[in-house]
């Protein structure tokens, strides 16, 4: 019988079994770099950009009307030397005032007491072209101060009942009441009958920058007209993390932040800023275009 074959058995030295931890670590970083590097190389976005006002003039704005819809464009930045410089400011040759929107900030019912929600009173058609008058006030002479000024106006008597300063005013307390009596001598003949309105009494305020002559003006777009508010409806919703909700377009004060998927109510419009309803309690803000989706 033949003998059987030896066998050999090798026992591994200490460490021999281990991974090569080198090559693992090579493999890990290679994975990652495609990982981060693809979505930038194939324009893929994994979270929304923060709104931006640098949009494309081809750019799709929400279509309040129904549903709006947030399809926008980054515009590409002008190369320099393109002629896209800024024009020169205009100066003013006279004492002047620039006029904010009226802001209702309270209202009442005829027993006095104060409502949640107010209606928009059309004061400005008889409040802007006297606060205009303002600027020839003697108070204002070389001022360039802000003015916040407030008004009572009740539609049971049909008159201004009240003019006062606010506490936005930077103006000196002398100054100040000097203004004050002026803007009292040009609402005193005003009537408030014809002017639409829903309960009694309201507070308006109004933000009044005096300008010395001299003082620098925004150029305004040749042809342009300030922008007025827009009648809008339809339902929207964010679509951004975050949006700002403004009581004013542009800089106005930050009322709240609603998150990603709140559902809102529009229901005006003023040029990139849509007016929005956000609350079951009918609290308005603005809202940058960019911010609503469908």
């Amino acid at each position: 019988m033949a003998r059987a074959k030896s066998l050999k058995v090798e026992v591994p030295k200490p460490g021999t079994d281990r991974p090569e931890l080198a090559r693992v670590g090579v493999i890990a970083a290679v994975g990652f770099v495609i990982g981060v590097a693809w979505p930038w190389l194939s324009g893929v976005r994994l979270v929304p950009s923060p709104p931006t006002d640098e949009v494309a003039e081809n750019a799709i704005a929400p279509a309040p009307s129904g549903s709006p819809s947030a399809l926008t464009a980054t515009a590409p930045p002008l190369p320099s030397g393109s002629g896209a410089e800024e024009a020169a400011p205009v100066r003013t040759s006279e004492e002047t005032v620039k006029v904010s929107d009226a802001k209702i900030t309270t209202c009442r019912d005829e027993g006095g007491k104060k409502l949640k929600e107010c209606d928009k009173v059309p004061f400005d058609t008889v409040a802007r072209a006297r606060l205009g008058a303002l600027a020839r006030c003697e108070a204002a002479a070389g001022a360039a101060d802000m003015l916040s000024i407030g008004f009572e106006l009740d539609f049971s008597k049909k008159s201004v009942v009240d003019v006062f300063a606010g506490k936005s005013t930077t103006f000196s307390k002398e100054k100040t009441r000097g203004l004050v009596d002026c803007a009292q001598k040009e609402f005193a003949s005003v009537t408030l009958d014809g002017l639409d309105h829903e309960h009694e009494r309201y507070t308006a305020f109004y933000f009044v920058e005096f300008l010395p002559p001299g003082a620098a003006e925004k150029p305004a777009a040749e042809g342009s007209a300030p922008e007025e508010t827009q009648a809008a409806s339809g339902l929207a919703t964010v679509a951004w993390d975050v949006a700002v909700v403004r009581d004013t377009p542009e800089e106005g004060k930050i009322l709240t932040r609603l998150r990603f998927g709140t559902r809102v109510v529009v229901t005006g419009r003023r040029g990139k800023w849509y007016e929005v309803r956000f609350d079951a309690k009918g609290q308005k803000g603005w809202v940058h275009r960019n911010a609503l989706g469908l």
